[in-house]
């Protein structure tokens, strides 16, 4: 709910959803309806925190957050944000714990000058 990457041409951005009361009050009512559909939990992706705090005291399933604030029954962090493997994608919901892009650029890089100029493999990483 709120945020869905799959429908980003519907949306035409990324911005923070339901922030205005129309789509607020329908991402609340269609919580509840998954929640009467029989759902086990929802996620709440890129909502204002206050919004997400209204629908998980609303409901009795789980709900998960990503980028909807603190108030959720759990979080998600996808592991190429924590760890850093892309560069330049970095919305304020996302903590990264560890730059590898800079990392595995750095080890490729070195990789190819030290093909290049003959030193890999060397002697000692030969039969």
């Amino acid at each position: 709910m709120g945020l869905t990457p799959q429908s980003i041409y519907k949306f035409g951005t990324y911005t923070v959803r339901a922030k205005d009361e129309a789509e607020a009050e329908k991402l609340k009512a269609d919580t509840l309806l998954l929640q009467e559909a029989g759902c086990f939990s929802v996620v709440l992706e890129k909502i204002p925190a206050k919004l997400a705090k209204e629908v998980s005291e609303s409901v009795h399933i789980p709900v998960i957050g990503i980028g909807a604030g603190p108030h959720c029954d759990g979080q998600v962090l996808v592991v190429n944000d924590m760890i850093g493997l892309t560069k330049g994608f970095r919305p304020r919901f996302l903590r990264q714990y560890l730059n590898l892009y800079d990392g595995v650029l750095n080890a490729a890089q070195q990789y190819i000058k030290d093909v290049k100029s003959n030193d890999f493999p060397n002697e000692k990483e030969q039969y």
